[in-house]
């Protein structure tokens, strides 16, 4: 197994923005997960429409879709998820990235052999 030089679990604070339904429930504004509070609150006010009431929901890990090896994204959006079942499914939609039970990311570069 290779060296796992980035790991795509990330313990530290992580936010989304997310605004009340109708319905009383809280729906995501974006798929988007930001590092910084700050962040999180400047897209807030984009994302939001006349009437929403937008919340910033915190979460203390994240799982970044990055290559363990050499920390490469497969694309240029470097997405995060506060789900590890919503990275595998977009690693599924990323041709030759694979993702292990343990928790790892690999790209078609690095990932290893027999990992389907």
């Amino acid at each position: 197994m290779s060296q796992v030089n980035y790991p795509a679990v990330v313990h530290a604070p992580h936010f989304v923005v997310e605004k009340l339904t109708d319905r009383g429930r809280l729906q995501r504004l974006s798929a988007r997960v930001y590092s910084s509070r700050e962040d999180a609150e400047t897209w807030s006010s984009v994302l939001r429409e006349s009437g929403d009431v937008v919340f910033i929901a915190e979460y203390s890990i994240a799982y970044y879709a990055r290559c363990g090896v050499c920390g490469e994204f497969p694309d240029t959006e470097r997405m995060r998820f506060v789900d590890w079942t919503e990275l595998t499914h977009y690693l599924a939609q990323e041709p030759g990235w694979g993702c292990t039970s343990e928790q790892l990311v690999f790209c078609p570069t690095h990932r290893p052999f027999g990992e389907e």
